[in-house]
This record gives structure tokens, C-alpha cells and sequence, in this order.
């Protein structure tokens, strides 16, 4: 993935306490993007290779940070199902072991459940050594909010693809019925856990909506799995319109950062 830069014409990097930064790291990829705190309006998005936030065009005194890092394990459980000091067995029961790193809790208050998870502590510092207070989101609640967002008059199913994973979450009304990761390396991968997200939730694919999205989602993929399924979301364009400059699905491809500035 080539290095890339959006930005709106009024963003001032050197403004303090202006902006929040939300910020992804995974291996070989980093990148992130800035809201204005005030109107919440998206200011500027950057993507590297590389280390992003090495750029200058960062903002130098954010009013708060925030962050994903990838890969990561996380389970939804019931707050009626958690009680203290059983965190790690339920997140075992669910990847059949633990991952190495910090544990870690978010609520999920319209779903009456905790996100428990664990990411690379590698990645994470590269976050931290910058910026000491940044609050880490998981991936698995950033899925949930966007998925209740997005939903309308149909079943909606929601496809985050990362590099070797895909992020599915199934959501009809304002009900969450499905939220999951799967292994993928291929486009019929994709489709495969796409189908088999409907199938066990009920539901047939050409009567359902579904959304696409991901740093690693190929044409390819968004071509096969829209065979199968019914309407797509409309790409994320409003909000950004001062910035995308004509790439409509450059905010769906960043949902990992976009996401980040309702959650923090």
C-alpha cells in the first residue's frame, strides 16, 4: 500500500487541543486520522507503510488520542455472564487459549455487555511512546457501533477485511446478532464467512444489505460477494466531502480509524 495523505483545507496541524487523533497499527501498516472536536467534523487522514505518525502533518497537541492495534482477540459477554477475575477464562473458552499481551475491557452499554481483548503490546507501544494518554478501543466495539449505525429497513452485514482476517458483525434493527472473526486469505474466503454469517443468523443474503470495508479489501472481493448479497451501503462520503477529493471509499476502507472518534 502506498503512502497516502487527505486533508481539508482548513486543517491546522499546530492547533491546540483542536483535534482528536485516532490511530491504527498493524503490522507492515499504520495510519491515522483527525476529527475536530468541536463539530466533529474529519480534518485529515494519513497511511504509510511505514511509521505514520512520524509524518508532519500529525497534529502536534491533540486533545485526546486514541487507538487500534491489529491483530487482536476480543469476545462480546453479557455483563449478567462477567463477573471479576473470570475475564481470561471467557476469552479462552472463545480463541482456545490466551494470546499474549495485556487484557483489556470496554463496555458496551446499549448491549449490556463488555468487550474483553488483547492485542500486540509491540504495536501498542508504538502508540504509547508518543502519546502516554491514548486510550486503546478495540476493534470488536468499533464493529458493533458501526454496524448499529449503518443498519436501515434490512438485515445488515457488515465486512471489515483486514490482512489476514475478517471482522463480521450482523446487525437487524437494533439488534446485534452476530459479531465474529474469521482466518481469511482469499476472496472466496471472504464470501464463504459472509454466507455462513447469514446462515446463522437466518437470514438470506439477496434480502440483505451488507457493507464492505477494510485497509485490504480487493475489487475482486467486493465484486463476489455483491453477486450474492442484496443492496450496499452507500459509501461514507458526506462527512468527508472537504477531504476525500473524489475517492468516495476512502472513509470505508479507514473504519478502523473512523470509527474511533464516536467510541473515545
Amino acid at each position: 500500500m502506498e503512502e497516502g495523505t487527505l486533508r481539508a483545507h482548513a486543517y491546522e496541524p499546530e492547533a491546540p487541543r483542536k483535534y482528536h487523533l485516532s490511530v491504527l497499527v498493524e503490522p507492515g501498516l499504520s495510519a491515522w486520522c483527525v476529527h475536530d472536536v468541536h463539530t466533529g467534523h474529519p480534518m485529515a487522514l494519513h497511511w504509510s507503510e511505514g511509521d505514520a505518525l512520524s509524518s508532519p502533518l500529525v497534529p502536534t497537541q491533540p486533545k485526546s488520542v486514541s487507538f487500534v492495534a491489529l491483530p487482536e482477540w476480543n469476545t462480546l459477554v453479557p455483563d449478567g455472564a462477567l463477573t471479576e477475575g473470570t475475564e481470561a477464562r471467557h476469552l479462552a473458552l472463545v480463541h482456545g487459549g490466551l494470546p499474549p499481551g495485556a487484557m483489556r475491557h470496554e463496555p458496551v452499554g446499549h448491549l449490556g455487555a463488555t468487550c474483553i481483548y488483547v492485542h500486540d503490546d509491540r504495536l501498542e507501544h508504538r502508540v504509547l511512546d508518543r502519546h502516554p494518554n491514548a486510550r486503546s478501543l478495540p476493534m470488536g466495539v468499533l464493529m458493533v457501533q458501526a454496524a448499529r449505525r449503518l443498519t436501515a429497513d434490512r438485515p445488515l452485514v457488515l465486512l471489515h477485511r483486514g490482512a489476514d482476517r475478517l471482522d463480521v458483525a450482523v446487525q437487524r434493527g437494533d439488534t446485534l446478532l452476530l459479531c465474529n472473526t474469521f482466518p481469511v486469505q482469499t476472496a472466496e474466503d471472504v464470501l464463504y464467512f459472509a454466507l455462513l454469517a447469514c446462515e446463522r443468523t437466518g437470514h438470506v443474503p439477496a434480502d440483505s444489505s451488507f457493507h464492505l470495508c477494510g485497509t485490504h479489501l480487493t475489487a475482486s472481493e467486493r465484486a463476489l460477494v455483491g453477486r450474492y448479497f442484496g443492496l450496499p451501503v452507500p459509501p461514507t462520503t458526506h462527512a468527508w466531502a472537504d477531504v476525500i477529493e473524489g475517492r468516495p471509499t476512502v472513509p470505508d476502507q479507514w473504519l478502523a480509524l473512523t470509527e474511533q472518534f464516536a467510541c473515545a
